[in-house]
């Protein structure tokens, strides 16, 4: 059940598969991972932008998904976005806004919950969902 798509602009062409738990041979990510990549990466992008515009040091910073499906839809995706270095109270607060910006996240239907976490170091977890 794999199918492939290209990127017009640049004819980069990716393949995706269903689970194997249902038929697929789980060689390539699944539509729903390619969503939660896509969220993941609006999200970062979102941050990258805020943060050089606010002079937070962006480097290091990272987003990872993990999406939860059951019945065959997706329940909800959770986004770990690791903060390595020190930022401060204000900037946090920026980031988390320009978390929540993400067009891919707000173009999401309500029915799938939305987690975010914010890492700052390894000493502090924040919710800015």
């Amino acid at each position: 059940m794999r199918c492939y798509t290209s990127f017009c602009a640049s004819g980069e062409t990716f393949a995706t598969d269903i689970p194997s738990a249902i038929g697929g041979r789980g060689e390539y990510p699944t539509p729903a991972a390619m969503l939660g990549a896509s969220l993941a990466s609006c999200t970062l992008s979102m941050i990258a932008y805020t943060a050089a515009r606010h002079d937070i040091p962006a480097e290091g910073i990272s987003v990872r998904a993990a999406c939860s499906e059951k019945a065959g839809s997706i329940q909800s995706i959770e986004l770990n976005i690791s903060v390595p270095h020190f930022i401060t109270e204000d900037g946090r607060k920026l980031l988390e806004a320009a978390a929540r910006s993400c067009p891919v996240g707000r173009a999401l239907h309500p029915e799938i919950e939305k987690k975010n976490y914010l890492a700052l170091g390894r000493l502090r977890q924040f919710s800015v969902a």
